[in-house]
């Protein structure tokens, strides 16, 4: 071990040299803790921010790319082929996704808008701001009549289970949830909220209705002879569940809301029992057709349709594994339908950071390759001073790869004084520096980006994506010396000192002590 009694002697002997060095490294660590430090802060908000957001993938179709091909088609036989085969949901490839590992339950959606008959739904509080829960119109013939809007939103699944109560947003309070064999059987089961019992009286027993349509609205039904009984469906309150979700009443959509919209007037009910009651209804709805109107030549209702979903929400175990969730499962879906996670919302407004990262991982780079062509220079420079120390030690026995040992050691000494200085003084500025770059990024940003993030009019019920604005993003961008970043700058300090020291150890590996000593001489 006298190779590093030697390196730190030399290192000693030689203070404006070490001095010169250090200063070197102390320049070097402090960029590369900016690089390091700005790169590790954006991915680490990235990622504190995915874990904040729900761990959802919907299976739905790809409705832009099929329009883009249906575009693209001339010929009117392959445009009647394409639309006769609309792309829809699988049913065995739900299920098949739905056996992954990292799955805790998932909505198979059919999802309807209806009209409550025998009961009413809970206010929003907007309705002197919308201008009442109905309106009025007046038929052709003069008569006016009462225009109601539909008023309940029915979520169905195919298993006994929702992902709002799997999460615990919905609690059953009274009853149960409809059970296997109830979905199996197609009951007329239904679970409604707290608040809905509660302004309708409603217990756990009683009997409710609702309407796929409301006959006194007139429209396409009234030209049949269609009663309210014919559209009317009967239920029984089998559970009730309180609920953590709400309307915002400060938001911007709040005036134009819904009663089906709140959370307070949803109702679960099982998929087959709605399939086999729409089934019904519009078969018949059909036969009527048909009687009024005999030449028409398309097929009528068939009951799969309704069993197909709009979509399917797979709830995971942790935001962090959607991605490696997509990876393994599209490869089984069908053409023009898609994995969607949200990703290219979450990418937009990450799309500053990653442009950090980027270049902070460039700076990086640069000034390691800069930093091993300063120090082999040196290195190698001052070995031309160093021959005749060298020659006295070849030729007292030690060996050629002490010799590179000990330079290595004497640059590592130097290294490790100068990046220790560094994490010092970059802890001081690395922070402040980091906020003024992200500052002049999201400037930039701004500055190209389009209106994509203004909100729209409705709010879709069946959006399970957890929303995320870019100031919850930002936020989560600290850049900070911390023990893993000092870690990787010691590492990188070392890995340059290693490159660094191999063209002076080539140089050493050929000296000859004997030349070296006779040539001093």
């Amino acid at each position: 071990m006298n190779f590093l009694n030697r390196a730190f002697k030399n290192v000693t002997r030689r203070p404006t040299k070490s001095v010169l060095l250090g200063i070197t490294f102390l320049l070097i660590g402090n960029l590369v803790i900016l690089g390091l430090g700005i790169s590790q802060a954006a991915e680490n908000a990235k990622t504190l921010t995915r874990q904040k957001m729900r761990a959802v993938v919907s299976y739905e179709v790809d409705y832009e790319a099929y329009w883009i091909y249906t575009e693209s088609l001339t010929d009117q036989d392959e445009i009647d082929e394409a639309y006769k085969n609309y792309p829809k949901i699988d049913k065995d490839t739900a299920l098949k996704i739905s056996q992954d590992k990292d799955v805790e339950t998932f909505n198979y959606l059919t999802n309807y808008v209806m009209f409550s008959q025998n009961f009413t739904h809970v206010p929003l509080g907007n309705e002197e701001l919308k201008g009442g829960y109905s309106s009025t119109y007046v038929d052709e013939e003069g008569n006016e009549h009462e225009y109601k809007e539909p008023n309940i939103f029915v979520f169905t699944n195919i298993i006994p289970n929702m992902i709002e109560f799997e999460e615990g947003a919905n609690t059953i309070v009274e009853g149960r949830f409809y059970s296997q064999d109830e979905i199996d059987n197609n009951a007329n089961v239904a679970v409604i909220s707290q608040e809905l019992a509660n302004i309708n009286n409603l217990q756990v027993g009683d009997e409710i209705i609702l309407s796929n349509d409301d006959i006194s609205n007139g429209g396409y039904y009234s030209q049949f002879e269609i009663t309210q009984e014919d559209m009317n469906d009967s239920y029984e309150v089998i559970g009730i569940y309180s609920t953590v979700n709400d309307v915002d009443p400060n938001s911007e959509n709040f005036k134009w809301m819904s009663p089906y919209e709140s959370p307070k007037n949803f109702i679960y009910i099982p998929l087959t029992t709605m399939a086999n009651n729409m089934y019904e209804k519009h078969s018949k709805l059909f036969e009527f057709e048909k009687e009024m109107y005999p030449d028409m030549d398309y097929e009528g209702p068939k009951l799969d349709d309704y069993l197909s979903p709009h979509k399917v929400v797979i709830l995971l175990n942790d935001p962090l594994n959607v991605d490696a969730f997509i990876e393994r499962n599209e490869g089984n879906l069908a053409a023009y339908t898609m994995l969607n996670a949200n990703n290219e919302s979450f990418k937009t407004m990450a799309k500053p950071l990653d442009t950090l990262s980027f270049f902070a991982n460039v700076i990086v780079w640069i000034v390691g390759v800069n930093a091993i062509v300063i120090i082999s220079l040196v290195t190698a420079l001052t070995l031309k001073t160093r021959e005749y120390e060298i020659g006295v030690l070849l030729s007292l026995g030690v060996s050629k790869v002490k010799v590179v040992l000990q330079l290595f050691m004497e640059l590592v000494i130097v290294a490790l004084i100068g990046f220790t200085l560094a994490v010092v003084t970059g802890s001081m500025i690395a922070g402040q520096v980091g906020d003024k770059v992200l500052e002049f990024q999201q400037s930039q940003q701004e500055e190209s980006q389009d209106d994509y993030w203004m909100s729209t009019s409705w709010h879709d019920p069946t959006d399970y994506f957890t929303t995320i604005t870019e100031d919850d993003l930002f936020n989560e961008y600290r850049v900070s010396v911390n023990p893993i970043l000092i870690a990787e700058i010691y590492v990188f300090g070392l890995g340059v000192v290693f490159i660094a020291i191999l063209v002076p150890s080539v140089m050493i590996m050929r000296l000859n002590p004997k030349q070296i000593l006779l040539s001093t001489n």
